[in-house]
């Protein structure tokens, strides 16, 4: 496996960027347009990236001709692994004879592929920037050792493991250690499914236990968890009549169907930062129950958000973080709540918005299905109307319905691990296999596990499975900040949202800078 970069500042990352071009080779996709980026140079004051363009030699062809993320690895041809994929807005304005200047927040995504003996091949799509917010490349987001998460967990499909997400994100020490439900796709393969835990990053995890819910359900519906592991049947969903942005920005389109176009929370208008949407759905006027399903994540912003706050702290970081040891979960949570970090979830009755749950962090990496139950008022003429309210760019809706199906009894299968194995070798089954606070220690980037769980089963005539990974544990990033810390910064942390206000002013100064870039560059 490659060894992996980790963003300390967005100094630092760019010079990564820089360090790496005689090592790396760098190539620029713009729509169906691909360029070799050479002679690179990083100008990490104003945030852009220049380099001469010319032909992709045809040594690195095999992953750009790969069907989407089918290619498979061959050992005859390294080359791919000395690839960085830079993705750019296809109305990106490139000259092509001259040197090229790329202002970072035109970048859509980067790809960076890796290899290693139990994956083929791993592609890390760091997508979902969304442009604007380019400069997060620079700012710590070009691989992923530059995020703040915990467990990624991939599924082996028959020829390589496909990630599918992260688990406990916001866990950051052991009092936060959590229960997390997170919904797989997945087939057995060869009579089991394989999950693999990997540690990506610069920290320390821990995994509490990893049981494996199959479900069987009729074919004709979806089962999803909510935050506290119930599970719940969709059959009908039905999205918004109508979904407004501080009710100004139409955002109907974008959160009517999972196609990556999300509702960002990122109306700068507001002063305090604070976001919030509001859907109104057609009533089934026989039920009063009804099912809210959110298809959801994070932002990257907001891991690098965290990241800045904790730079902050500089040389004092450790002496923080034992502080932080001795604080209550409930302090913890109540810190997050009051800076808008959750996703807080209400709905309007006749007496004004009632709040009816707060969603903790999911992570970046990908988007997870959440089902949250809603009892309706007595008024069964009236619309139904749902609020999400957050911060300045925290979380990222790709797609809101209710549903008003009634649920029906689940069969449901609790799998434990048959084998955990790390990538030495070693079995940890002892620590996985049970919820007993023994854990599966996974102290730094590369460290892996396999678990497999055993199934032969066949569904009913006209029933179907589906998956949930049940597992808890936390984790604690690893940092080495030096500086005097920036107190007076700090200090307003401790004033109820203002992590918003941080959010909204830093990312003024940053399309402020590219604003003016983009005058210059035309």
């Amino acid at each position: 496996m490659p060894v992996k970069y980790d963003s300390k500042s967005a100094e630092e990352s760019a010079n990564f960027i820089s360090s790496k071009t005689s090592t790396k080779y760098f190539i620029l996709h713009q729509g169906e347009k691909i360029y070799a980026l050479n002679n690179i140079n990083v100008d990490k004051n104003n945030l852009t990236m220049n380099g001469k363009l010319s032909a992709i030699d045809p040594s690195h062809l095999s992953y750009i001709n790969a069907k989407g993320t089918n290619y498979k690895y061959n050992e005859k041809n390294t080359e791919v692994l000395n690839e960085i994929h830079i993705y750019v807005n296809r109305n990106t304005g490139i000259d092509t004879l001259n040197t090229a200047v790329l202002p970072l927040n035109q970048v859509e995504k980067i790809e960076v592929i890796q290899h290693d003996k139990k994956r083929t091949t791993s592609s890390y799509v760091l997508g979902g920037i969304g442009i604007g917010i380019g400069a997060m490349v620079v700012a710590g987001v070009i691989i992923a050792l530059t995020k703040d998460s915990c467990p990624f967990i991939s599924v082996y499909d028959g020829e390589q493991f496909q990630l599918q997400g992260e688990l406990f994100g916001g866990s950051v020490n052991r009092q936060l250690e959590r229960m997390d439900y997170l919904p797989l796709r997945a087939i057995p393969v060869n009579g089991e499914f394989q999950i693999r835990l990997s540690n990506e990053l610069k920290e320390k995890q821990y995994t509490n236990f990893a049981d494996l819910l199959v479900i069987e359900h009729p074919d004709n519906t979806m089962v999803f968890p909510n935050t506290d592991g119930k599970l719940y049947q969709v059959a009908d969903p039905v999205v918004p009549i109508s979904a407004r942005l501080n009710e100004q920005q139409d955002v109907l389109k974008a959160i009517s169907r999972k196609d990556e176009f999300f509702c960002s929370f990122n109306d700068s208008t507001t002063s305090t930062g604070i976001n919030e949407l509001k859907m109104t759905f057609n009533r089934n006027v026989n039920q009063k129950q009804a099912k809210l399903l959110l298809h959801l994540k994070n932002s990257y912003w907001l891991d690098y958000l965290y990241g800045e706050f904790t730079r902050n702290f500089g040389s004092k970081y450790e002496n923080w973080k034992k502080k932080q040891q001795h604080k209550t979960a409930e302090q913890m949570i109540r810190w997050t709540e009051e800076q808008n970090i959750p996703l807080t979830i209400s709905m309007k009755t006749k007496t004004g918005w009632k709040e009816i749950q707060k969603i903790k962090t999911v992570g970046p990496l990908a988007n997870r299905n959440i089902i949250i139950p809603i009892e309706t008022d007595n008024d069964l003429n009236e619309p139904i109307n749902i609020k999400l309210s957050t911060g300045f760019m925290f979380w990222e809706i790709d797609y809101a319905a209710i549903d008003f199906s009634v649920d029906q009894p689940l069969n449901i299968t609790r799998l434990k691990p048959e084998s955990a194995e790390e990538g030495n070798g070693n079995s940890v089954l002892d620590v996985v296999a049970e919820n007993d606070k023994q854990y599966l220690s996974q102290p730094e980037a590369g460290s892996y596990a396999i678990l497999k769980y055993k199934f032969n089963q066949q569904p009913k005539p006209g029933n179907t499975f589906s998956l949930v990974f049940h597992t808890s544990g936390y984790y604690e990033p690893i940092r080495e900040f030096t500086g005097k810390p920036d107190i007076a910064l700090l200090k307003k942390f401790k004033e109820p949202g203002y992590t918003s206000k941080f959010s909204l002013n830093s990312f003024q100064k940053i399309s402020s800078g590219h604003a003016i870039l983009a005058v210059s560059n035309k």
